[in-house]
């Protein structure tokens, strides 16, 4: 925020108008938005770029960053030209500031107008500071008026005094000022008196200024009072006053007969006068009634002469707080403060601490302060980091960031190398320059450092070299040398420590086990705690339990999912495998078959009875009335060539599943379907009649929906050939080829179900369908394994 260039002839400034300091005008505008510049004895939050204060003298500036601009001197002409014959950053005209306008005399006698210089500078524009006023101010009286003095106006600030004595009357109006002519006004009277208190019990030396009484005085008379009770006689003769020590005469008696009338409680009057002060004052047989000191209750006592007793009536009273309350007398209520033991515990204003007060006022909402005491002021220092990292904040806990540190540096702030530095004073906190010059700390690993000068560790290095990977799979090539842990996204696949099976992790470090490093001798076995995967001996599915290379695989039950069907296949049945698991018994083995055969739709096949289990999984279902009633619709349709096209055309045999996708295309368009499926019969019989040059090998389909690509894939699945996918959404097309494993379903999408043995003719080019054949040539993302011949 510091600017280090020179201000030129040319370059817009802005000049301080208390210490004249010369800044670049873009510079200014930065530091008074920035917020270092705020003013920080102000305590509103949004005096940001508003009141700023001067880099130089510190001084409140009450413009806002908006509004500072380019102007000369004397402010009077904005963006003034440069011009070579004046002083740059001048207007050329006569600066006119008036001279001398703060005055720091103390004179409470003389008006303001009449010691200011009423002149104006009269210099051509310049920076800095306005000479002193060299005319002659007009002819003054001095402070004790005996005298007229001359002066000029640049020395209306110092003391117009005459060298004589004052003379004047002091305050007391007894005793004159014996100091010479001086400004402002005489001190009070400090000549000492030999003087008694108006009482006469007390005498003492006192100053004639301290003294109440002002002019002419008796000292025998008293002239202070002591602050003891008079004591005086009053006019009676039989009683004393009971006043402060006090000047003139101490007043008549007020238990004369003339000023009582009435009784003590003052409800009956009199029926015969009294006859002087020292006769008592009669009572009467009613109830005193006078107000109590505590001014709520009355006496109920008879008429009674003296003060009243106590108020001793039972009241609750409650702590400040207002959690509690006690049941007191009411002269105790006045005089006691009922504070209780309850902390208060909610958090102070600054939001980080809480008050411990007992009793406090502020416990809860309803709660109000007593007087100006605020017990939820926290009086902690704050204590917090400031931003420059070195010194804490000093200010009292509070709400939000700490103020920016006031501290200043007074040494160079340097870069790492020590070739670029900021000269002081700066503010704590600056950061240090960034410098362009190359580091100089060798590289570990022995290249030229690429990075410039810095301060702590320096950047790994970047220079690309080939390394291996962690896991010692591969050696990659344009790795910077600095980086570490290099990982390959291969699977590990070295062997754990079981000597069975392979670490299926991704690149890592050694050891795939980490209780190979330590515990386990070499040699040694141990389970890796992967699933053992063992093929089983009694079936075609693989052992689940955990690895076990010291073990044989355990002899349990084969519990894997296995799809059971009739002998048609029109019913299907999900039942575990049930392999092995001989050791559990025979009536283990019975239980556990008949809790899965009371879930299936049918009974199962009986088997053999040779002694032998055989397994669920096995097992057929047994046909039930609407296998048989499918059955017989087969063979009249077969025999009377019947073409109905229903979904029963899409069961090709015991263990076929067909997806949703084909059966849901062929209700909404079978033609479609059964289109594909001809080309695809073409393409097989082509490849079985010998693979001539002039057999179909290849057919390219045109461009469709992702739906219908799909259903391509599970109909070229039946037929075992290849399909490869080509181009761009939205012309993205399928390419279906035949391979050394194509062969004819064991039943085709028809109504007949059966091949035709007759494929002598091509199909006819469908554009729903087909890819026009004189684009055909043009492919090139076709698989590399066709040849051109092949694709014409």
């Amino acid at each position: 925020m510091i600017c280090y260039d020179m201000v030129r002839r040319t370059a817009p400034i802005w000049s301080c108008s208390s210490c004249f300091s010369i800044f670049h005008l873009n510079c200014i505008k930065k530091w008074a938005r920035a917020p270092t510049s705020v003013d920080l004895s102000t305590t509103e939050k949004n005096n940001q770029g508003i009141n700023w204060r001067c880099p130089g003298c510190q001084s409140v500036q009450l413009s806002s960053a908006k509004d500072i601009r380019y102007i000369c001197f004397c402010g009077k002409r904005p963006d003034p030209p440069f011009d070579l014959y004046l002083t740059p950053h001048s207007c050329g005209e006569a600066c006119g500031k008036p001279l001398d306008r703060v005055i720091s005399r103390s004179s409470g006698d003389c008006d303001d107008d009449d010691v200011r210089c009423p002149h104006v500078c009269v210099l051509q524009c310049h920076p800095g500071p306005c000479p002193p006023c060299k005319a002659f101010a007009p002819p003054r009286l001095c402070p004790c008026g005996k005298k007229t003095i001359t002066t000029r106006c640049f020395d209306n600030k110092s003391a117009l005094t005459c060298g004589d004595k004052c003379n004047k009357i002091l305050e007391c109006g007894r005793h004159y000022c014996q100091k010479m002519c001086h400004m402002g006004p005489c001190e009070p009277c400090r000549v000492p008196i030999d003087a008694v208190c108006f009482c006469e019990k007390e005498s003492q030396l006192v100053f004639c200024g301290e003294i109440t009484v002002k002019g002419e005085m008796k000292l025998s008379d008293g002239v202070f009072s002591c602050s003891s009770v008079c004591g005086g006689r009053l006019n009676c003769g039989n009683h004393v006053c009971g006043q402060i020590c006090h000047p003139g005469h101490c007043g008549d008696c007020e238990l004369m007969p003339a000023r009582i009338k009435t009784c003590c409680c003052g409800k009956t009057m009199l029926q015969k006068e009294r006859a002087s002060c020292l006769d008592p004052i009669p009572t009467c047989p009613q109830i005193c009634g006078k107000l109590l000191p505590c001014g709520i209750h009355h006496c109920n006592e008879l008429c009674h002469a003296g003060d009243c007793p106590p108020c001793m009536i039972v009241v609750s009273q409650s702590c400040r707080c207002g959690s509690s309350s006690r049941s007191v007398e009411c002269s105790r209520k006045m005089d006691e403060k009922f504070v209780c033991e309850k902390a208060c515990g909610r958090k102070k204003n600054c939001g980080r601490h809480r008050c411990s007060e007992r009793c406090c006022p502020l416990s809860t909402s309803k709660s109000q302060l007593l007087g100006g005491w605020d017990p939820h002021l926290c009086s902690m220092i704050c204590g917090k980091n400031l931003r420059c990292g070195q010194h804490s904040c000093e200010s009292l806990c509070h709400i939000g960031h700490c103020p920016p540190c006031l501290e200043t540096i007074f040494t160079d702030l340097t870069c790492a190398c020590g070739k670029t530095s900021f000269p002081p004073p700066l503010p704590c906190g600056t950061p240090p320059p960034s410098c362009e010059n190359p580091c100089l700390v060798p590289q570990p690993c022995g290249h030229s450092s690429a990075h410039s000068c810095h301060f702590g560790d320096c950047p790994p290095c970047s220079v690309p070299v080939a390394k291996e990977c962690i896991g010692g799979h591969v050696s990659l090539r344009n790795v910077p040398c600095g980086s570490k842990d290099i990982r390959c996204n291969q699977l590990c696949g070295k062997t754990r420590i079981c000597g069975m099976h392979a670490c299926a992790r991704t690149c890592h470090p050694f050891p795939c086990d980490p209780s190979s490093v330590s515990g386990t001798s070499s040699g040694s076995k141990s389970s890796c705690r992967q699933t053992c995967g063992a093929p089983r001996t009694d079936c075609r599915h693989t052992c689940t339990a955990v690895c076990h290379p010291l073990a044989l695989c355990p002899d349990a039950r084969c519990e894997f999912p296995v799809t059971i069907t009739c002998s048609c296949g029109r019913i299907t049945a999900t039942v575990p495998c049930d392999a092995g698991g001989i050791s559990g018994g025979f009536h283990v083995d019975s239980i556990f078959e008949v809790s899965v055969v009371q879930k299936l739709p049918v009974p199962l096949q009986p088997v053999e009875e040779n002694g032998k289990k055989v397994p669920l999984g096995q097992r057929k279902l047994v046909c039930d009335e609407e296998c048989a009633k499918m059955e017989r619709k087969r063979v009249l349709a077969d025999a009377f060539d019947i073409s109905t096209l229903n979904l029963d055309v899409l069961h090709f045999g015991e263990n076929s599943i067909v997806s949703d996708l084909l059966v849901d295309l062929y209700r909404r368009d079978p033609k479609w379907v059964l289109s594909i499926e001809e080309r695809f019969k073409y393409l097989v019989s082509g490849k079985n009649k010998g693979g001539t040059a002039n057999g179909l090998r290849v057919h390219v389909f045109c461009p469709m929906l992702k739906e219908k690509r799909d259903a391509i894939r599970h109909i070229a699945e039946r037929w075992k050939l290849s399909v490869h996918a080509a181009g761009w959404e939205p012309k993205r097309f399928l390419v279906v080829h035949v391979t050394p494993k194509s062969k004819v379903p064991s039943r085709m999408l028809g109504p007949k179900g059966s091949l035709p043995m007759n494929v002598s003719h091509p199909l006819v080019f469908d554009p729903l369908v087909d890819m026009d054949p004189r684009l055909v040539v043009s492919l090139l993302d076709l698989p590399v394994i066709l040849s051109e011949q092949q694709l014409h």
